[in-house]
């Protein structure tokens, strides 16, 4: 199989360790610039120019790297994986997350987010085999625990507290996301291990966003959403914020989680990945010297010492 690295028996399990906390750093300054954006214009637009930004920025890099962009090499059936990746991850999964926005607070949405890292390892025992060490089991247990405990314990109110009839349908929101989050990485891991071509890895990524642009464009169309896309595109700074966000978390991000998931089981690959709200802790408190309450310290810790047990399993 063609990947981006050389895969050796020594250092298989640390590169797929390291891509994917390259993940995690990728989706948080990802989140900065969508962020910024969604104040400017719809989640809806976020999310589809996003998407494409990703597309070009992945098909412009293979063809630099490898003379050819072209996913002729890719079989039938990885395809399929692929395709069904894209769709959960892009189209179904982001969609339901940032639509959850509207009826929670954003630090819930992302702590349910968050525990696809749980339903990614169960399912990954269940559907293909991977079994994971108990060390590792408390690894993510860890991890998802001490993200919850910094999301619910951020500093500041949102200040439209969601009312309470409009909860359970935020809540459901954000699980529907949280399983497209799921079903992409473990359709993404089944994909990759079909395909064995050079540039693999990137190859794959191309085709999994492909899948979730098309996916986005049919429900523009079905949803009578053009004309609303075409008013958020008269911002030009928010729609280039939103393409740095696409290139930096879905074109970087999404070809180091599948190379991630190469070396190490999705399980593991996706609570490394999923420690980006600890990232933007510690970059507030190393990088902008802010102050934290003793509650999101303690998650941190919990969040550290859970990558530690992953990374010694």
């Amino acid at each position: 199989m063609g990947t981006l690295f050389l895969k050796e028996e020594m250092n298989g399990n640390l590169i797929g360790e390291l891509c994917a906390v390259g993940v995690a750093l990728c989706n948080a300054a990802a989140c900065s610039c969508f962020n910024r954006a969604e104040k400017r214009i719809r989640a809806f637009t976020v999310n589809l120019v996003k998407t494409v930004a990703a597309l070009v920025s992945v098909t412009a890099l293979r063809l630099v790297l490898y003379g050819s962009s072209g996913l002729s090499g890719i079989p039938l059936e990885a395809w399929i994986y692929l395709s069904l990746s894209g769709l959960a991850g892009f189209a179904f999964g982001d969609f339901f997350y940032f639509a959850s926005f509207l009826y929670l607070p954003y630090r819930i949405s992302m702590m349910i987010y968050n525990c696809s890292t749980i339903v990614t390892a169960l399912a990954a025992w269940g559907l293909y085999g991977q079994t994971l060490a108990w060390s590792s089991w408390i690894g993510i247990v860890l991890v998802v625990t001490g993200l919850g405990i910094v999301l619910l314990a951020g500093k500041g109110q949102e200040a439209n507290v969601p009312e309470k009839r409009n909860m359970t349908k935020g809540v459901l929101l954000a699980v529907l996301g949280m399983l497209g989050q799921a079903g992409g990485v473990l359709f993404s891991s089944r994909g990759l291990q079909l395909i064995d071509m050079e540039g693999g890895s990137m190859a794959a990524s191309q085709a999994r966003i492909l899948a979730g642009t098309l996916g986005l464009l049919v429900l523009t169309l079905a949803g009578r959403k053009t004309a609303a896309v075409r008013k958020d595109l008269k911002q030009p700074g928010a729609v280039l914020l939103t393409a740095a966000g696409g290139l930096i978390g879905c074109a970087v991000g999404t070809t180091l989680t599948l190379q991630s998931l190469y070396y190490i089981p999705a399980g593991i690959s996706s609570a490394l990945s999923s420690v980006s709200p600890v990232m933007v802790l510690l970059t507030a408190v190393f990088v902008f010297h802010e102050k934290v309450k003793w509650t999101e310290a303690a998650g941190a810790l919990l969040c550290v010492l859970g990558i530690v047990l992953l990374s010694a399993a």
